[in-house]
């Protein structure tokens, strides 16, 4: 949508709202060519009476416009019977990252900056979102600052973003967070899409109680990368790969099945010169668990936490990542103290493997696969142009659908604040982040993913899929659950899968029994 056509769209919902005797919102404030039409559609000098000539400027704005022009809706607050009136309320989205604001480098940018200020004039308020603590729970940290929010009876008007923790799960077992369920059907709608494709209303709900929130899409995670030209040297057409993802037949056995294809000794010497895969080894062993179905720790429906790490969704998953994939077909680089482990990105990049796991952000417009801007990885330059495609991780036997990991940051209020201030702030959340009126159904990172992956089937199919399909890792939020020292770090060629799980489950049972303590 360009700028000249959602100013017409504002101008003609502020004009709707005006009708309907809405005061505080914009008043003398009220660009000129808004104030400029309002007076027009009321002025006693007209030659007809003032309803016709309401009735003709309508007319006139209908026949320039289609009978669906994307005019935002004005939301009526049903308490008033007016449309929403924030009475000049300043509110913050408060995270730990974000800067000042820069001027839009695309059209979409563009629309969504002159939306938020349409939603500010039109509802009485201000909304920014910055950087206003640390990352984490220490000292400084966005964490405290919401603690000392929750339990000092903070009468700002902030909406906390914070870390995907055990702290967080703490604070929401204790009581800290105002649940946004008492909200469902009034001032917001927990049934849209928005707030149900990513998860985070679930993955931090008590019974039906909504303490934490996100919209929109999960950002994509890891998924299998794959090189073109590999395959096609082995024989194998890579759009088979997105055709089998696409009909539901994306399985373990069809992945090894073109590494076995892929994996061969090509000038004869007795030894392989390209493999079937080479990664980050710990982050494929762990995918192979979810893409089974199967999770470290899970949640029950009453909150508690429960290890399910000996379930045979999980040792299924751990012996095909070993005894199947990284004894086989992994290109195993690793020296003795692990300090070249990110010599999967060079391997790969160089053509010595079919298949790379990791995450999508590694092909962001300007990320070290792309070739855009050369990285250095152990003195290697990584500045060379690569043909790439990027799938969801193949799934295994007892898994229904593919699926990626998740990772946003969980979005919350204190629960000290007032029925009236949460609604409030809540009304204000949800229509800014509601679709861009023109980019409905947009995703923001589409710029970036299409600026990164060439191969647009990637982004059109695979990161549409890791949208609405990113599973919880409820153990990185377990206090003293130390999955990486002696498990997935210590688990590799030629590993004893069962006996390094059973050496790791007592110490894990004890930290979940600890937690799930400390939550009473």
């Amino acid at each position: 949508m360009k700028r000249k056509t959602l100013n017409k769209l504002m101008a003609a919902s502020i004009a709707a709202v005006m009708t309907v005797g809405m005061t505080g919102c914009g008043g003398n404030d009220a660009p000129a060519d808004q104030a400029g039409n309002t007076d027009q559609a009321g002025s006693t000098d007209q030659t007809e009476s003032t309803d016709q000539a309401g009735t003709d400027q309508a007319d006139a704005e209908q026949a320039e416009t289609p009978e669906d022009d994307g005019t935002p809706e004005v939301r009526i607050d049903p308490n008033t019977g007016e449309p929403f009136d924030l009475g000049g309320m300043e509110i913050i989205i408060a995270d730990w990252w974000t800067g000042d604001p820069e001027d839009p480098k695309t059209d979409f940018q563009a629309a969504e900056r002159e939306y938020h200020e349409w939603l500010q004039e039109t509802y009485n308020f201000t909304m920014v979102q910055k950087n206003y603590a640390g990352w984490g729970w220490g000292e400084g940290s966005i964490g405290e600052a919401f603690v000392q929010a929750a339990t000092s009876g903070n009468d700002e008007n902030i909406i906390y973003t914070l870390t995907n923790s055990a702290a967080t799960a703490a604070d929401v077992s204790q009581g800290l967070m105002y649940d946004i369920s008492k909200l469902d059907g009034d001032v917001i709608d927990l049934s849209q899409e928005k707030w149900t494709k990513n998860g985070e209303i679930y993955s931090w709900a008590i019974g039906d109680a909504v303490y934490c929130f996100y919209t929109g899409a999960s950002e994509p995670r890891g998924g299998l990368y794959f090189n073109k030209a590999v395959l096609k040297d082995a024989g194998v057409d890579p759009e088979s790969i997105y055709d089998m993802q696409a009909n539901g037949t994306w399985t373990w056995d069809a992945w090894v099945d073109i590494m076995e294809k892929v994996q061969r000794d090509t000038d004869n010497d007795g030894q392989d010169d390209v493999y079937g895969c080479v990664q980050n080894n710990g982050g494929m062993v762990y995918q192979c668990v979810r893409s089974n179905g199967g999770a470290l720790v899970s949640k029950t429906a009453s909150g508690e936490y429960e290890l399910t790490a000996d379930s045979d969704a999980v040792k299924e998953g751990l012996h095909f990542a070993i005894d199947t994939v990284t004894n086989n077909y992994f290109l195993n680089y690793s020296n003795e103290d692990g300090s070249n482990w990110e010599d999967y990105k060079t391997l790969f990049m160089s053509g010595k493997a079919a298949f790379m796991y990791d995450d999508a952000y590694c092909a962001y417009e300007g990320g070290w696969l792309t070739g855009q801007n050369p990285v250095e990885v152990n003195g290697v330059t990584l500045d060379q142009k690569l043909d790439f495609g990027y799938v969801m991780f193949p799934k295994g036997p007892k898994a229904s659908d593919y699926v990626t990991n998740k990772s946003n940051n969980p979005v919350c209020m204190p629960a000290s604040y007032s029925d009236d201030k949460a609604r409030l702030l809540m009304f204000a959340y949800d229509v800014w982040t509601d679709d861009v009126p023109g980019y409905e159904g947009y995703y923001s990172l589409l710029d970036n993913l299409y600026g990164g992956m060439a191969d647009t089937r990637s982004v059109d199919e695979t990161i549409e899929m890791m949208a609405t399909r990113g599973v919880d890792d409820l153990h990185a939020i377990v206090p003293n659950f130390d999955v990486n020292t002696n498990f997935l770090w210590a688990i590799g060629v030629g590993s004893d899968v069962d006996a390094i799980l059973e050496q790791n489950i007592p110490a894990w049972q004890t930290a979940v029994d600890e937690f799930n303590a400390s939550l009473k």
